[in-house]
């Protein structure tokens, strides 16, 4: 047998896969597709040099040395804002028309699946890599489990040169996801059994059986998104590839080159030509459009194979998305509408203090424990005590509990009808859940804090344990559990002690061993290599979050360059509110604060970016960028202003130095003209750029 042969092989035993797994619509019966995909597989044995990274039978593999090895996404994978009722979706319509004056419907609305996002790159056609979302900006390497989805093509089915990344939600059919708890149910009771008998009167059918159920668990998955979370993040493959996952692609992004279509909806059905399972999109042109398709989702919500709990609404327009841009945290264009979820009836018991790493202290509803949504839920937040007040929550109250986007335990109302004389309204107390300190409250930021934010020991607890969380440096074996034990035995007592830990320190400790010490000594001493990025978002500094921190070390270049900037040059960063530069002084103003960064020097972290060349070519040049570009995105032309020192602002000023504007500029170009601000247009632009090539 020649390539060519096999080539034509793995189409066959491919196109019947999508047929099957995309389709719904079989071409050829079980049996014979299991005569061929053995056949191939018998062929590749024999003759290795024929094995193709496309071939079916590569879906199940090996598990790499690096599989759940941390990797930066090429694009930031964001969440998306919720919306709850008309009132809240016509805010969003206005919020956008005040940014673009580009037209902003059509707006697409889809299901949204209660899945697993997922990154799935492919080059030159061939499935590369996939990846988890992660914290949007870093996810997990899980490519030898996403092979084994036979839903997801190994190689797309149009030539596709270049770059390629399709975006979606992994999901578990509702019946299959009823089917395997049902089995784990039974593995436990046969579990159960097998243990009682001894090994020496087990038949071998009944050892292979004990040992797949050890292997696969018996643990019940709360709901299908928990159960395809955890069977895409086993280690072993072949456990996977057991499991009934499917893909449900949502987003197609070009790394390479232009982007061919100019509609979301365009490049939706295009990723159907490609081989994925989409989903089928409605075009809306008005609210009253987009209500009634929302509608029609919402009542159809039980007839999908998969767990839905809302609808996407999408501006169609990419132009129209690109202009639009991005917050923080979430695409301006794109918003989640939540349907209400599941909700049960149970008793307010108490209302506790907890106290965050920034001394934020926010009241605990403790509940009569009720299950939600399949989730035994005991506690819940109240989120501040204006929520408490506005919902007039008492103790000893029936109230109504929801898990908030099906996933956060919420407390909806209490059912006043049901007060008996028994209930108490609570009152913030005075004192802090520290001991050391009284609580500051001032209703116009609505969250109470410990007045002694910088020095209380609970937030200090707090921010250590943040410091090695996934959120922080991700320092395996510094859980909660080891920071508790390293206060207690005052072995140290901020963030810089644990530089200064050795092997005697540790080994002494109650239930340590010699390969538990060695262990988190070690990932302290590989901690010390993290960027400056990532330190900077491990201090815990009120609003500096991961995306926050790479926005001020690109401006500044250093740790050091941002704690001795003034406010006004953190507040001029595009992106950057004045509230961050108002935490950053606060943070700064603790000596505590200012010790810890000596010692994290002397320990050898590193405070200053490598590599980076002169930006002060725009420096104190505030930019507003307006209409539709042609030869730039404009999130590149943000990213080259910024680079070189420049300003991006959203709206035009007297500050404002130059507006750079494609076609269609709209009001902002009539305001920047009438303020005789310098007015660019693309060819313009290039031209200042090129002075700066030229002097460099």
């Amino acid at each position: 047998m020649n390539l060519k042969e096999v080539k034509a092989l793995i189409d066959q035993l491919s196109k019947a896969e999508h047929a099957y797994y995309v389709l719904n619509n079989p071409i050829m019966s079980d049996g014979e597709y299991d005569k061929l995909f053995n056949s191939l597989k018998k062929i590749e044995e024999d003759n290795p040099e024929l094995l193709m990274e496309d071939s079916p039978t590569q879906r199940v593999t090996e598990t790499p040395s690096d599989a759940f090895e941390s990797v930066e996404h090429q694009g930031r994978m964001y969440s998306l804002d919720n919306i709850e009722n008309s009132k809240e979706l016509e805010k969003w319509f206005e919020r956008l028309e005040k940014i673009t004056d580009s037209a902003i419907y059509p707006v697409t609305i889809e299901p949204k699946i209660d899945g697993l996002a997922i990154s799935l790159i492919y080059v030159d056609g061939l499935l590369k890599r996939g990846l988890t979302r992660g914290d949007g900006v870093v996810g997990e390497d899980v490519t030898h489990n996403v092979k084994t989805i036979r839903n997801i093509p190994l190689r797309l089915k149009e030539d596709v040169k270049g770059t390629v990344e399709i975006r979606g939600e992994v999901y578990m059919p509702t019946d299959s996801f009823n089917n395997l708890n049902k089995q784990r149910k039974e593995d436990s009771a046969t579990l159960d059994l097998l243990k009682e008998k001894n090994k020496a009167d087990l038949t071998e059918d009944e050892k292979n059986n004990l040992q797949r159920i050890r292997k696969e668990g018996t643990n019940i998955f709360i709901n299908s998104r928990n159960a395809a979370a955890g069977s895409l993040r086993q280690k072993d493959a072949s456990i996977t590839s057991t499991r009934d996952l499917r893909l449900l692609a949502y987003q197609l992004i070009y790394h390479d080159k232009e982007v061919q279509n100019q509609f979301h909806s365009k490049n939706n059905d295009f990723m159907g030509v490609l081989g994925f399972e989409t989903n089928n999109i409605k075009i809306s042109n008005s609210q009253k459009e987009i209500e009634k398709n929302i509608d029609v989702i919402k009542d159809s919500r039980n007839k999908y194979l998969y767990q839905i709990d809302g609808a996407v609404l999408k501006v169609d327009s990419l132009q129209t998305q690109d202009e639009l841009g991005f917050t923080s945290k979430s695409p301006r264009w794109a918003v989640a509408f939540k349907f209400p979820s599941e909700e049960q009836t149970t008793v307010l018991k108490d209302i506790k203090l907890q106290t965050g790493r920034t001394g934020a202290i926010t009241p605990v509803a403790v509940l009569e424990p009720v299950v939600v949504g399949g989730a035994r839920v005991s506690s819940a937040t109240l989120h501040n005590p204006d929520e408490i007040n506005r919902k007039d929550l008492r103790i000893n109250d029936h109230v109504i509990v929801r898990r908030a986007g099906d996933v956060i335990p919420e407390v909806v109302a209490p059912i006043k009808e049901r007060r008996d004389g028994n209930q108490e309204i609570w009152e913030l107390p005075k004192e802090c859940p520290c001991g050391e300190s009284s609580i500051e409250y001032f209703e116009d930021e609505k969250v109470p804090r410990c007045k002694e934010k910088l020095s209380c020991n609970i937030a200090q607890k707090e921010s250590i344990i943040f410091f090695g969380s996934k959120s922080g440096l991700d320092i395996d074996g510094l859980g909660k559990e080891t920071v508790d034990t390293l206060l207690e035995k005052k072995l140290i007592k901020g963030i810089g002690d644990l530089y200064k830990l050795d092997f005697n320190d540790l080994i002494d400790l109650p239930s340590w061993e010699e390969k538990k010490t060695t262990n988190l000594l070690s990932a302290l001493k590989k901690s010390v290599e993290t960027s400056p990025e990532s330190l900077l978002t491990a201090l815990g500094i009120r609003f500096v979050g991961k995306r926050t921190a790479q926005t001020l070390i690109k401006n500044f270049n250093s740790i050091d360059g941002i704690l001795d900037a003034e406010r006004d040059n953190i507040e001029n960063i595009h992106g950057i509110s004045k509230s961050v530069s108002e935490s950053i002084f606060e943070w700064k103003s603790n000596k505590n604060n200012i010790e810890l960064i000596e010692t994290l020097k002397d320990s050898g972290f590193k405070f200053d970016k490598k590599n980076t060349s002169s930006k002060s070519f725009l420096a104190g040049n505030t930019f507003v960028i307006t209409g539709t570009l042609e030869t730039y995105t404009r999130q590149e032309i943000v990213d080259l202003i910024e680079n070189l020192g420049g300003t991006v602002t959203t709206a035009v000023s007297k500050n404002t130095n130059y507006l750079v504007y494609g076609s269609n500029p709209g009001s902002k170009y009539d305001k920047a003209n009438s303020l005789n601000i310098d007015l660019l247009d693309e060819v313009n632009f290039k031209d200042l750029i090129s002075k700066y090539k030229k002097s460099s």
